[in-house]
């Protein structure tokens, strides 16, 4: 079998730890080589395709059987859609979700609109492009994040604001940034979760991970965001703002499994998928975002959520993406 490996990598001089988020979303090379190695103990040949304006001509060419899809796209508010498209145009099959829950995963306001249409608990929210517009019914204090990122961009330690001044500055200046409207939701204060699923029919969710602030400095944002994830705890830092297996009660851990359970079915997520969660006032999961492309960093003392959880789970990391690749040739039918 002759598989693609469709990615957009990091440049090699590129550091998240900078401060700048720009190419957040794509995978260092040394994650894109772990998982080719992973996918070649089950394949004939692995070809990296990079996820650019010319990865249409190398896959119409490239006569592949199958791609193993990881791209987070180049461009425009349905990125991560772009390559799927393509190979759905080519007839070649994929892993991870199609073309519309891609579609659908990035607009952070449109996968609300569909876990609300199917009853699971999610924040209040609204969608703005200037600040004066904000609805009255929305309770400080307000979490903001501009709608169409991944990988925290543009969530930083300013996005919590307590007043309708603060949200007028964070939100001109979000909207300046990244030219997209920002998503304000009401911000939750219960214990925050990330919760890795992995398979189809039925899919395996993974021991849940707790993200935890209270180690961090004092004056560090006490809630996820790029500081958080990509500085405070990066492979060079004493931070680790996770625990997994998660310290909850077998009642707690049913409830979370269920939320995410119907929020694989209802956005119609394939494969793989995280999402984050927290408690509200009532104490029940509360789904805040949702990634059907997930970082799948090797390295366990890069915390990387998706593999983290994994990792707990007892499989390796060859495991893990074997497990991804041959759940994707199952829905298709195929075989190795």
């Amino acid at each position: 079998m002759k598989v693609a490996l469709t990615c957009n990598t990091l440049p090699p001089d590129y550091s998240r730890e900078s401060g700048d988020d720009t190419f957040a979303e794509f995978d260092a090379s040394s994650t894109i080589e772990a998982i080719r190695d992973a996918l070649l103990t089950s394949c004939d040949s692995v070809k990296i395709i990079e996820a650019d304006e010319n990865a249409y001509e190398k896959l119409l060419r490239g006569k592949f059987d199958f791609a193993f899809n990881i791209a987070e796209g180049v461009q425009g508010v349905a990125r991560e859609a772009q390559i799927p498209a393509m190979l759905e145009m080519l007839g070649i099959p994929y892993s991870g979700s199609g073309v519309t829950t891609l579609a659908i995963t990035l607009d952070k306001r449109r996968t609300k609109e569909v876990l609300m249409a199917n009853g699971i608990r999610t924040p209040r929210f609204q969608l703005l492009s200037r600040a004066e517009d904000l609805r009255s019914d929305l309770e400080f204090p307000l979490f903001l994040k501009p709608n169409g990122e991944g990988s925290s961009r543009g969530i930083t330690a300013k996005s919590l604001v307590n007043s309708k001044e603060e949200l007028k500055e964070v939100a001109t200046e979000m909207v300046t940034t990244y030219r997209q409207p920002v998503l304000v939701e009401e911000y939750l204060t219960g214990r925050e979760f990330t919760v890795g699923i992995v398979g189809n029919a039925p899919p395996e969710i993974l021991p849940i991970v707790e993200v935890s602030f209270e180690d961090l400095p004092e004056d560090a944002p006490k809630f996820d965001c790029y500081e958080v994830k990509w500085i405070y705890d990066s492979l060079d830092s004493e931070y680790d703002t996770t625990m997994c297996p998660a310290r909850i009660d077998d009642d707690l851990r049913s409830r979370i499994e269920v939320t995410a359970a119907r929020t694989f079915e209802a956005l119609e997520v394939r494969d793989l998928c995280r999402l984050d969660v927290r408690l509200d006032k009532d104490g029940e999961p509360s789904v805040f975002d949702v990634n059907a492309l997930p970082g799948l960093i090797p390295d366990p003392t890069e915390n990387s959520r998706f593999p983290k959880a994994a990792y707990a789970a007892g499989y390796s990391y060859e495991e893990l993406i074997g497990k991804v690749f041959n759940a994707a040739l199952a829905r298709e039918g195929m075989s190795r």
